[in-house]
């Protein structure tokens, strides 16, 4: 769940509808994949699938406010990346392994708080790793193809998140598949501006919100599309 306050509550966006928009926002992109266009656009989109039935119901976090992605314990968040994994497989072998790789390096690269967990981490992440080899190879996708596409992935996800509205920062540091490094920029308009070079038109991209109230239960009291212009400068 991605969180912005909003009038007597709060405005959130699910993960699987960011896994939807990062879609959406790859289709503006100047940058494709190396690998299988519609595995990896399935990956993309389907990347957070495993949160469905998480997202339907709203907790609350640290701070009362519901929580967020970021809140949950390691152990629910494995399980609900690796969920992700297995359905992004149902789409396209490459899809399970662009998956399957970006997981692998988001939860290989965070701290582990609990050290109980860590040997456990540690033997979900080889696993994913296993999982996104054995299934780029029966596509015939080597190591550095894959590295590129899931680089691609972590850009796109990123991408989503901010627009959706984490993190709250005005400037965006991104880097492209290839080393490069670019900003993006929310504009006091609340136009997303990105250079010309990675977005070359502008385009016009929308996510799914549900408005809830301020505390529990969270009750529902709106759903609704939240547009947003991405303009190359």
């Amino acid at each position: 769940m991605v969180r912005r306050p909003a009038v007597g509550g709060w405005e959130l966006v699910r993960q699987p509808d960011h896994g939807r928009l990062a879609a959406d926002i790859l289709a503006c992109l100047a940058e494709r994949p190396r690998g299988p266009e519609e595995g990896f656009r399935a990956a993309v989109a389907c990347h957070d699938d495993g949160w469905v039935e998480r997202d339907r119901s709203p907790r609350p976090g640290p701070d009362g406010g519901p929580e967020t992605f970021l809140e949950l314990g390691l152990a629910e968040h494995l399980a609900l990346s690796d969920a992700s994994v297995r359905r992004a497989g149902e789409h396209h072998p490459y899809a399970e392994a662009v998956v399957a790789r970006h997981v692998a390096w988001l939860h290989g690269a965070r701290p582990v708080v609990d050290p109980g967990l860590a040997d456990e981490r540690d033997r979900v992440v080889r696993g994913w790793r296993a999982t996104a080899e054995r299934q780029a190879a029966a596509v015939g996708v080597g190591p550095a193809v894959l590295e590129h596409d899931q680089r691609l992935c972590a850009l796109v996800d990123l991408l989503s998140l901010w627009v959706c509205g984490w993190p709250e920062e005005d400037a965006l540091a991104l880097e492209r598949p290839g080393g490069e490094e670019v900003d993006a920029i929310r504009a006091a308009d609340g136009s997303l501006l990105l250079p010309a070079s990675l977005l070359p038109v502008a385009r016009r991209v929308a996510v799914p919100v549900v408005l809830v109230g301020a505390g529990e239960p969270y009750v529902e009291r709106e759903r609704g599309l939240r547009e947003f212009e991405l303009v190359p400068v």
